[in-house]
């Protein structure tokens, strides 16, 4: 025998308990696991040529690439035109940055494979050349 609502647009349609109706809104939910979970950024500082430096905040699973947009970012501030415009591409160009005696060169490589981790001081900047397509891809001086 089925318990009718008589509150219900179709009297047809069984009652449902309270406790099922939760159980029911809370599977409807998206699923949480721990393991999704937002994680705590990587903090690293970056030191400059002169013997400054700046701190920068990235995803424990990024990569060069971000690493490189991270470091931009800090440079937001300057102009985008005129005497005091930053170009990127001159600076990745002629500099790279590196960790423990490692050139992080290869935009698609993920940081952790460097084992650089939270609070490291990890990216001073070198100078290096980077030579036509037809030789080696790159001559690093530092």
């Amino acid at each position: 025998m089925r318990l009718l609502d008589p509150n219900a647009k179709n009297p047809k349609s069984p009652r449902r308990s309270s406790s099922l109706a939760i159980m029911e809104g809370i599977l409807a939910r998206k699923t949480f696991f721990y393991g999704k979970l937002p994680s705590q950024p990587l903090r690293l500082t970056v030191l400059k040529l002169d013997g400054s430096s700046f701190h920068i905040q990235v995803s424990k699973t990024a990569t060069v690439a971000e690493l490189k947009d991270a470091v931009e970012a800090v440079f937001s501030h300057v102009p985008h035109k005129g005497p005091a415009k930053i170009s990127w591409v001159h600076v990745w160009g002629q500099f790279c940055l590196c960790y423990d005696g490692q050139k992080l060169v290869t935009e698609k490589d993920y940081l952790r494979n460097y084992g650089i981790k939270d609070g490291d001081q990890v990216c001073n900047f070198l100078r290096f050349i980077q030579q036509s397509a037809s030789s080696k891809p790159f001559d690093y001086h530092t």
